[in-house]
């Protein structure tokens, strides 16, 4: 235990690991910013679209006040009732607006869910008589993304849960696997549904999509990670100074991994809480309750049948987290497993985590449900998206679990051999 003691508080006497510390805080602080006004932008984008429609039917009001002055100039009856119709519509429309742009502006996001599931109910559950659709610039959105769509805000009216931004919040879409839209049109779906929030926790979600937590694994790697290379070279011999102790080598290798992988998943924690940290201190901290979509997997390999039959769920926010962090609890000890063999060759951390970073993400393009860094976008795992990408059930969280900490396991044992040899031959 003093072993292990003196060996971790040697870590953190180094001066470099404080600077890429704080650099890593700093990235992470500037990533919020970002967010931060982009999110702002979508606000404004969201207010002007309110305005946009109150200035309409201002309009549409003036043009039936007029008409209706001419046609009792006229003394024509019809078109006086047809008038009186038209501008007690457009004057109920510009209430609905001019309401839900003050909504929208204090945050009141019920009245917004209500608006929206009045129009998505009969476009998601049609009559089998009459049966609907809806469309996005003249192509097709599929039954699941409106079912799904209309579940998550029906979900989050319930439970009076606060969504994200969105640029257009009067069509809140939950854009899922089986939209097929192409060209143009792709892109100003993907940048209509995209969302955005200053709040902590969504924010962090947002991270998790990202691939942010294997970046953040393979940085603490380049930090942490180089408890024994960086201690073999010629300018640092240390690792000779435990020849004269009564230390046996396992305990010396496992001091000096466990040193190493703690320094990393204490830097996880850190780049966790972070950017929870610095979003709940500046827009809050958001609602663990919020829905999170998961496959059910799919009814046959026709998506275009698969988009009507298919079936889902939510989990909450809260659980989709708990399930994202074991997850990065055992994929950051094997990717650092990884990281730690190599460097019992290469002595340069730089190398280290150029090449680590090329075999991690290249090695994910070999898709096998035994293969760990094939759960490398947790996102998809967690949702059960790469079951529908790749129609094969075998990915599963559990399986995810189970091939990463077995191949930690043979990776932590092979790192323990090679280190006997190499010490033995010193």
């Amino acid at each position: 235990m003093n072993v292990f003691k003196f060996e971790f508080k040697k870590l953190f006497t180094r001066k470099l690991i404080w600077f890429f510390i704080s650099l890593s805080i700093f990235a992470i602080v500037g990533i919020y910013s970002l967010n931060w006004i982009l999110t702002t932008n979508v606000e404004k984008q969201g207010l002007t679209y309110y305005d946009q429609q109150i200035n309409w039917w201002m309009q549409d009001i003036q043009y039936w006040a007029t008409e209706k002055e001419k046609a009792m100039e006229a003394k024509d009856e019809a078109l006086i009732e047809e008038a009186t119709l038209m501008e007690d519509d457009a004057r109920s429309r510009h209430q609905r607006y001019s309401d839900l742009k003050e909504a929208y502006k204090n945050g009141e996001w019920s009245n917004i869910y209500k608006g929206n599931l009045e129009g998505l109910e009969i476009l998601a559950y049609p009559p089998p008589d009459q049966p609907s659709g809806s469309s996005f610039e003249e192509q097709p959105i599929s039954n699941f993304t409106l079912r799904a769509s209309y579940e998550e805000i029906r979900y989050l009216l319930e439970h009076n849960i606060d969504s994200f931004e969105s640029k257009s919040p009067d069509s809140m879409f939950l854009p899922t696997i089986y939209d097929d839209f192409s060209g143009n049109t792709l892109e100003k779906w993907e940048e209509s549904t995209k969302r955005y929030s200053k709040q902590g926790i969504y924010f962090f979600y947002q991270l998790i999509q990202s691939f942010y937590i294997p970046i953040v694994i393979l940085v603490g790697c380049f930090i942490f990670g180089n408890t024994l290379s960086l201690e073999t070279t010629k300018k640092r011999p240390n690792l000779q100074f435990y020849k004269t102790l009564p230390i046996n080598q396992s305990k010396l290798f496992l001091v000096k991994y466990l040193t190493g992988y703690l320094g990393v998943f204490l830097f996880l924690l850190l780049m966790i809480a972070i950017p929870i940290l610095v979003g709940t201190i500046i827009g809050g901290f958001g609602d663990l309750d919020y829905p999170v979509l998961v496959y059910d997997g799919y009814t046959t390999e026709y998506m275009e049948v698969n988009a009507v039959e298919d079936t889902f769920h939510f989990i909450t926010l809260q659980e989709y987290l708990i399930r994202a962090f074991l997850f990065t609890l055992f994929m950051s000890l094997f990717i650092y497993s990884i990281y730690y063999f190599l460097s019992q060759f290469i002595k340069e951390p730089i190398f280290n985590v150029i090449l680590v970073g090329l075999i991690v993400f290249g090695v994910t393009l070999i898709q096998h449900p035994y293969n760990p860094l094939s759960y490398l976008d947790m996102d998809k795992v967690l949702t059960n998206e790469v079951q529908l990408q790749l129609l094969n059930t075998d990915y599963t969280y559990i399986t995810g679990l189970i091939v990463n900490i077995v191949l930690s396991i043979i990776f932590i044992w092979t790192n323990f051999i090679t280190f006997k040899v190499k010490k033995d031959k010193t």
